[in-house]
């Protein structure tokens, strides 16, 4: 046993995620401080005589992706798993360790965070997709015979490709007021660019400031703007 608890004490201090369970029982033997902490635990003495998926995934039966069977000594089988109940994205590494003292056999597993990785992953790709949106947009527009041919392929594109149910532009207008001048809606759906003439400078004012932050403002209904 004291084998056996040597190794689990190399993994106490670790940043990441490790546990231990008994293969045949599935019971918890061992959780690092990273874990205990992760599922509000604060000793050892919590994990005792409870089933590892009753603390994992909260779960009264063994989980649906457990890896038991698959895994030997010697090599790391490794996966990725979103863990719902401590919120994280992880890369796991799972092994049998074999205890020849107690004649037990162990599943260890280790589980590196990579949440952020994934939120910049998707951030990525969100930005790569809307460059192409805007580069796409461009191109079209670039077809068009005149200006305003133009500007309505190019609201017509973005409604569409973002399933909009409309797009606007609004210009400035002499009296400093500010006029709906080009509209698409999709089909089905009533113009509004009449009832939006003339719009007081104030309503549009806060649109300008945020846009030149580089902010977004979104209108869960057109009657706020009329």
């Amino acid at each position: 046993m004291r084998e056996i608890n040597n190794i689990w004490q190399f993994f106490e201090n670790m940043n990441e995620y490790v546990y231990a369970t008994d293969i045949e029982t599935y019971e918890m033997v061992y959780m690092n401080r990273k874990t205990l902490e992760a599922y509000g635990l604060k000793s050892l003495d919590e994990i005792k005589g409870r089933k590892c998926y009753e603390i994992l995934q909260k779960s009264s039966i063994p989980c649906g992706m457990c890896n038991n069977d698959k895994i030997c000594e010697g090599f790391f089988e490794e996966w990725r798993h979103y863990n719902s109940i401590i919120d994280k994205y992880l890369t796991l590494k799972d092994t049998l360790v074999e205890d020849p003292q107690e004649h037990r056999k162990y599943r260890l597993e280790i589980g590196i965070d990579i949440s952020e990785e994934r939120i910049q992953d998707k951030a990525l790709q969100k930005y790569n997709s809307m460059e192409a949106l805007v580069n796409e947009g461009l191109r079209i527009a670039l077809m068009a015979s005149t200006p305003d041919e133009a500007i309505y392929a190019i609201l017509e594109y973005f409604g569409k490709s973002l399933n909009g149910e409309r797009t606007y532009i609004f210009e400035k207008n002499k009296k400093g007021g500010d006029d709906n001048t080009y509209e698409w809606v999709a089909e089905g759906v009533k113009p509004e660019k009449d009832n939006l003439q003339n719009l007081p400078p104030e309503i549009c004012a806060n649109w300008y400031h945020r846009f030149q932050k580089g902010k977004h403002i979104v209108f869960q209904d057109l009657e706020e703007i009329r």
